[in-house]
C-alpha cells in the first residue's frame, strides 16, 4: 500500500538546492519532509546540490508512477555518517576515490577535509615522510661532517638545515604531485571506478545505483531527462565551462558538443556510456564539415542520462576531475591558398585552407564557479506556486545556538550578510578568499535580498566541525545536521501551508508571499513598460519610429530577421496597444509603498 504521508500530497512546489558538501546530509530529509505536502514540479541544483536534485527528481518519478519511495531518501544521511566497512573514516568520505597517480596528493588534501588537530598533522606526516625525509639529508650530512671537529656547530647547523630541508622537501613533494594534475584531468577523483571486491563504492557507483534504484530502473537503463519530462518532473542543474568562461545549464538546448566513448568510460559506468553512445544527437549541416573521428554527438536533452548532468554539476575543482567535452571553434580563421602551411602549429593557429575542422576539448567544471545558489532557474513574475530554498551558511557568532531561520517579516532578510576576519595570521588567506566568493557568488547573494526571494529561504548555521568541506564528519555530527534538513522542511511548510512559525501565526504565508511578488512586479513592470513607450514614438532626429520599422515595405532595409506578413500584423497592433498600456502605466506612481529593494530587469543570454 502507497504510504499515505506521501500518496496523498496534493499542494506543488519547486526546490533549488545550494551546494556544498554538507547539502548532501541536509536535504534528504528537508525533502521528505516536505514531500508529506507537495509534490515537486521542479527540481533545480548545483555542485553537490546536484546529488540531492537528483535523488528528489527519481523520487518524484517513481511517485509519479504510483510507488513511494521517499522513506530510502530519509536513510542516506545515516548512510553517509555509518563508519565504512571497506576503509578508515566514513561512507561519505570512502565516496572520494583517488586515481592511483594522484593517491600521494589526496592523502594531503585529505588531512585538510577529513581531519582536525592532532590527527591532520598525523597524516600530513604520513603522506609527506619521503620527502620531508629526502629534504632533511642535507643537514644530517652536515652533522656528519662536522661531529668530530666542531660538535656544537654541527648540531645547531644540522638540525636549522635539516628542519628547513623537510619543510622545503614536503613542499616540493607537493609542488610535484599538483605538477601532474594537467595529465589527470586536473582532479584528484574521478568520481568512478569499476567495483571490485572489498574495495569502497566510488561516488558516482554508488549514486548511479541509488538514482536506478528509487526511479525502479534496472541498471542498464538509466533515468533521462526525457523520462522526468514525461513525468512532469523538470530538473535542472548548473555546470560552468572554464574555457568558454560562462555557466550552463543542463540539459543543453545545443547540439555542438561531443565526447569521447573512452574518456567517459572514466567518469561513468558502462551502461551509461552504452546509452549515451547510442543516443547521439542529430548535427547540423555544417557538421558534416568536421572531423570528429573518435567521438560522438553528445545526446539530446531528452536522452542525457540525469547521472551524467549530475557528474558535471558537481565537478569540485582539483578535487574532482574536470569533465572533458568537445566543440567546435568556429572562430578560427583559414589561411589563404597564397599563406604557406605553419611549420610549427600551437593551440588555436589558423587552419590551413583545405583542412576540416577539428573538435577541440573544452573543460566543464563545478556549477558552483559561477552559480551556487540558482534560485532563478524556475522563476515567473507570478509565481503559481512556491519554490523554495534552503542556504548553508556559517554560525553566527551573536546567536550561537540558533540552528535555522527564516524571515518573520516582510523587512526580514533585507540586510545584507557580512565578511568579518581579524588581524591575525589568516586574515590574508581570508581576505583573499573573501575576492574569490565575492566574484562568484555576488549574483546570488544581491538574489537572496530581493523581496518575494528572500522570505522563501531557510537558513541553515552550521559550525566549522559541520559545514564546508568536511567528509569524515563523526555519526552524531551527520545526525544533527541531517536532524536540521528535517527542521527546516517543517519550517518551510508551517510557513507557506499553515500560516505558522514555532507554533504562532505568522504573516509570512502564501498569500503573503504572491502579494509581495504581484507588487513588486508590478512596480518594475510600470518602469519598464513607460519607457518602453517612450521610445517607441519619440526616437532621435532623423530615425524611424518602432512603428515605421514594423510597417516598412519588402525593400527598405533593415533586411534582417523581417516578420511574415501575419506576424507584422500581430506586431503592430500588439505593439500598439503595449505602447498605450506603457504611457498609461507611465502616469501612476507604483513604487510608493512597494517592497524594497527594487528588483532589476534586464535582458540577459540563457544558459
Amino acid at each position: 500500500m502507497p504510504d499515505n504521508r506521501y500518496a496523498s500530497a496534493s499542494k506543488k512546489c519547486d526546490i533549488v538546492m545550494k551546494g556544498g558538501i554538507t547539502s548532501g546530509i541536509v536535504y534528504p530529509r528537508a525533502v521528505t519532509r516536505l514531500a508529506q505536502e507537495y509534490r515537486f514540479q521542479s527540481i533545480g541544483g548545483t555542485s553537490a546540490g546536484a546529488i540531492a536534485a537528483a535523488i528528489t527528481a527519481a523520487a518524484e518519478y517513481r511517485r509519479h508512477n504510483g510507488e513511494i519511495v521517499f522513506d530510502q531518501m530519509n536513510e542516506i544521511p545515516d548512510w553517509l555518517g555509518a563508519k565504512s566497512l571497506a576503509g578508515p573514516g566514513s561512507n561519505l568520505f570512502q565516496l572520494f576515490q583517488p586515481q592511483n597517480r594522484m593517491s600521494g596528493l589526496f592523502r594531503v588534501a585529505s588531512a585538510f577535509l577529513a581531519y582536525s588537530g592532532w590527527r591532520r598533522w598525523w597524516t600530513l606526516a604520513r603522506a609527506l615522510w619521503m620527502d620531508a625525509t629526502i629534504g632533511a639529508l642535507p643537514g644530517l650530512a652536515v652533522l656528519v661532517l662536522l661531529w668530530r671537529s666542531h660538535p656544537v656547530a654541527a648540531i645547531l647547523l644540522g638540525v636549522l638545515i635539516a628542519g628547513t630541508g623537510k619543510l622545503l622537501g614536503a613542499l616540493a613533494g607537493v609542488a610535484l604531485r599538483a605538477s601532474r594534475l594537467p595529465k589527470n584531468h586536473f582532479g584528484l577523483c574521478p568520481g568512478y571506478a569499476e567495483p571490485q571486491p572489498g574495495q569502497p563504492v566510488t561516488l558516482i557507483e554508488w549514486l548511479n545505483n541509488k538514482i536506478n534504484f528509487l526511479a525502479g530502473h534496472p541498471s542498464d537503463k538509466p533515468l533521462t531527462f526525457g523520462d522526468l519530462r514525461r513525468a512532469e518532473v523538470t530538473l535542472k542543474m548548473m555546470s560552468t565551462c572554464l574555457t568558454l568562461g560562462h555557466p550552463y545549464t543542463l540539459p543543453f538546448d545545443t547540439s555542438e558538443f561531443y565526447f569521447s566513448p573512452l574518456e567517459m568510460s572514466a567518469y561513468f559506468p558502462k551502461p551509461v556510456v552504452d546509452w549515451m553512445v547510442q543516443h547521439p544527437a542529430k548535427v547540423s549541416e555544417h557538421h558534416e564539415k568536421v572531423d570528429s573521428t573518435g567521438l560522438v554527438p553528445w545526446p539530446a536533452a531528452d536522452d542525457l542520462p540525469v547521472i551524467v548532468a549530475t557528474r558535471m554539476s558537481l565537478s569540485f575543482p582539483f578535487l574532482f576531475c574536470a569533465v572533458p567535452l568537445y566543440a567546435v571553434d568556429w572562430t578560427r580563421r583559414r589561411r589563404t591558398t597564397e599563406e604557406p602551411p605553419a611549420a610549427k602549429r600551437v593551440p588555436g593557429d589558423a587552419l590551413n585552407h583545405d583542412e576540416l575542422r577539428r573538435p577541440e576539448v573544452i573543460w566543464f567544471s563545478d556549477g558552483g564557479i559561477c552559480s551556487n545558489f540558482p534560485l532563478h532557474l524556475f522563476d515567473s513574475p507570478l509565481p503559481r506556486w512556491p519554490t523554495f530554498g534552503l542556504d548553508l551558511c556559517d554560525e553566527r557568532a551573536d546567536h550561537p545556538d540558533s540552528h535555522l531561520w527564516m524571515p518573520q517579516n516582510n523587512q526580514g532578510g533585507i540586510a545584507q550578510g557580512w565578511k568579518r576576519w581579524s588581524s591575525t595570521g589568516t586574515a590574508a588567506l581570508s581576505f583573499a578568499g573573501s575576492i574569490v566568493d565575492a566574484a562568484r557568488n555576488w549574483t546570488d547573494n544581491l538574489q537572496t535580498m530581493v523581496p518575494g526571494y528572500r522570505d522563501r529561504i531557510v537558513h541553515i548555521y552550521l559550525t566549522k566541525k559541520e559545514g564546508g568541506l568536511n567528509l569524515n564528519m563523526p555519526t552524531e555530527v551527520v545526525q544533527g545536521i541531517a536532524g536540521y534538513g528535517e527542521q527546516a522542511g517543517e519550517k518551510l511548510a508551517d510557513h507557506f501551508l499553515r500560516g505558522v512559525d514555532n507554533g504562532k501565526p505568522t504573516p509570512m504565508a502564501w498569500d503573503n508571499h504572491r502579494w509581495i511578488r504581484y507588487r513588486s512586479t508590478m512596480e518594475v513592470l510600470a518602469d519598464s513598460l513607460s519607457r518602453f513607450a517612450n521610445s517607441l514614438e519619440h526616437p532621435e532626429p532623423g530615425d524611424r519610429t518602432y512603428s515605421e520599422l514594423i510597417k516598412r515595405e519588402a525593400g527598405d532595409p533593415p533586411h534582417s530577421y523581417r516578420f511574415t506578413e501575419e506576424q507584422r500584423e500581430f506586431a503592430r497592433d500588439s505593439t500598439r496597444q503595449v505602447g498605450d498600456l506603457g504611457q498609461e502605466m507611465g502616469d501612476y506612481d507604483l513604487s510608493e509603498g512597494a517592497p524594497r529593494p527594487k528588483p532589476g530587469l534586464r535582458v540577459r543570454p540563457q544558459f
